[in-house]
């Protein structure tokens, strides 16, 4: 018979995130922080003449903590990246605002707690949200690639994303069929000051396919045979913000926008008392049961 100890197995649940901070920072004091965006998108966006250049989606890192997995949130629990619960979110009033007004439409409202590291060391966040577009529609993804190709000897396509997302955890995990209004990452790094990298899309169908872009003989079926509106086109919000905490920022493009509050979190201490007093009434339990 295998005997489980569940003093140890507790103390484990307590310590190992701590244990692989400590490795990741070299036993430098940690820092916590609660993240919280609300992006959305302008339904007003002036219409002009003007096209807009073919811009490819953001790339998928190879350690990612995606909020639509609730396997890749679980696996990100082990580098101590938490989601925060609804109720605990600070930004609610202002989502009430966009959702009332006709001038915008609400894309994403969530947050999380990581700790502040470096951003070598930082767990980028995939987000997603808006409508789902369905498989009518293609994404501008695969006219890049499919220039990319024709234009390089190189025919290297950047991965889909959600197509091949290990996100921290094993593969299988689930995956939405179709494309995202709004999809990319954020990575919220500590270095001196606080920082915020936004690599974001929002897709809209595209009216044209602009002039400005060369289309040769041998790709040209490709274009002919696809109708324009149901075309994907990416409106990229991509910037490196310096960031204080406790205090609101906006990021902005024409189509869309995101506040991004970054708060202080101080993790509550574990006393040895607490923790003897866990582990005895653990312990009792488990003698009550095998005595049953």
């Amino acid at each position: 018979m295998k005997i489980r100890n569940p003093a140890i197995s507790l103390l484990l649940l307590i310590l190992l995130p701590g244990i692989i901070l400590a490795k990741v920072t070299g036993d430098e004091e940690i820092r916590f922080y609660d993240v919280e965006i609300v992006i959305f998108k302008n339904n007003k966006v002036p219409k002009g003449s003007e096209f807009i250049l073919p811009v490819s989606s953001p790339r998928i890192d190879e350690e990612i903590l995606d909020l639509s997995s609730p396997r890749s949130i679980e696996a990100a629990k082990e580098r101590s990246y938490e989601i925060i619960p609804a109720d605990e979110l600070r930004l609610t009033e202002s989502v009430i605002k966009i959702v009332d007004s006709p001038r915008y439409s609400l894309l994403a409202h969530t947050g999380w707690r990581q700790p502040g590291l470096k951003k070598d060391q930082a767990l980028p966040v995939w987000i997603r949200g808006g409508r789902i577009f369905g498989t009518e529609y293609t994404s501008i993804d695969d006219y890049t690639s499919l220039l990319e190709m024709s234009n390089s000897d190189t025919a290297q396509q950047s991965a889909e994303p959600g197509s091949s997302l290990s996100a921290l955890a094993k593969p299988g995990a689930e995956i939405q069929a179709g494309l995202y209004e709004l999809e990319g990452k954020i990575t919220i790094a500590l270095s001196r000051y606080l920082h915020t990298y936004a690599d974001l899309v929002l897709r809209r169908p595209r009216l044209a396919i602009g002039p400005e872009v060369d289309v040769n003989n041998e790709n040209k079926f490709w274009v002919e045979d696809l109708p324009d509106t149901r075309i994907l086109n990416n409106h990229q919000l991509k910037e490196h913000r310096r960031m204080r905490s406790n205090r609101l920022h906006y990021l902005d493009n024409p189509e869309f926008s995101m506040l991004i509050l970054i708060t202080p979190y101080e993790r509550p201490e574990i006393s040895e008392e607490t923790v003897d007093l866990t582990i005895d009434a653990t312990l009792d339990n488990n003698s009550e049961s095998t005595s049953q």
